[in-house]
């Protein structure tokens, strides 16, 4: 495990020592739980998608080269790219 220093509001942390004494265990496995919770139920709802993941497939066929001197294929590179993150983000 990593230390790690966090700020939180005295109520907050009253509450947290509360749950922990009730409990049996201290504030860090308290807080620990929560964590835990918190992330494994935000994953579910927006789990993470890797955003080079987008690339690829984008320079086309295998064994196709692709001439980035002209600027042609990185215009349409650039133009796939944006229409996959405008789709992402709608």
């Amino acid at each position: 495990m990593v230390r790690t220093t966090i700020m939180a509001e005295e109520e907050l942390l009253y509450k947290i020592d509360q749950i922990a004494r009730r409990q049996g265990k201290s504030k860090a496995a308290v807080i620990r739980e929560a964590l835990v919770e918190y992330v494994t139920v935000t994953e579910a709802e927006e789990p993470f998608v890797n955003p080079l993941l987008g690339l690829i497939g984008l320079a086309g066929d295998e064994g196709e080269e692709m001439d980035l001197s002209d600027g042609k294929d990185e215009a349409i590179l650039r133009e796939e790219w944006n229409k996959r993150y405008e789709e992402r983000l709608s």
